[in-house]
């Protein structure tokens, strides 16, 4: 994502064609979508694998709940970095876009820079307050 960020930021407003670029945000915005529906869903996937229940389901319980959040905030934000390369992608005639190109690829690439901080506060999150929120519980 960090390099996204450099290698995008550094093609707007300099050359005429954002195709790549375009697909590079594309691409770490589905990442981020996929990423976030695993995060969300880790619950699911603990009871599918029949991990529920066990001796640690406190600990587990608090982990599931913040993973389904911070995933929902990576869906959401990597869906609405799909949104602004897909608006491009659309034909003129249906929505013209044609000025604000550089300005869509930019809005998708700050989605992109928020869904990094979003998995740095994640991780924080899991290693630092996690921990004392679950032995503060006990």
């Amino acid at each position: 994502m960090t390099i996204t960020l450099i290698e995008v930021s550094h093609a707007l407003w300099g050359k005429p064609d954002l195709k790549e670029e375009m697909e590079i945000v594309t691409g770490i915005g589905i990442i981020m979508i996929g990423w976030g529906v695993l995060l969300e869903e880790r619950r699911t996937l603990r009871e599918i694998f029949g991990l529920l229940d066990g001796p640690d389901e406190a600990w587990q319980s608090a982990i599931d709940h913040a993973c389904h959040n911070y995933g929902v905030g990576q869906l959401s934000i990597g869906l609405m970095a799909e949104i602004c390369i897909e608006l491009i992608k659309i034909p003129n005639t249906i929505i013209y876009t044609g000025e604000v190109d550089d300005y869509l690829v930019a809005a998708g690439l700050f989605c992109v820079g928020m869904g990094a901080l979003l998995l740095v506060r994640h991780v924080l999150v899991m290693f630092f307050f996690l921990p004392r929120s679950v032995a503060a519980a006990h």
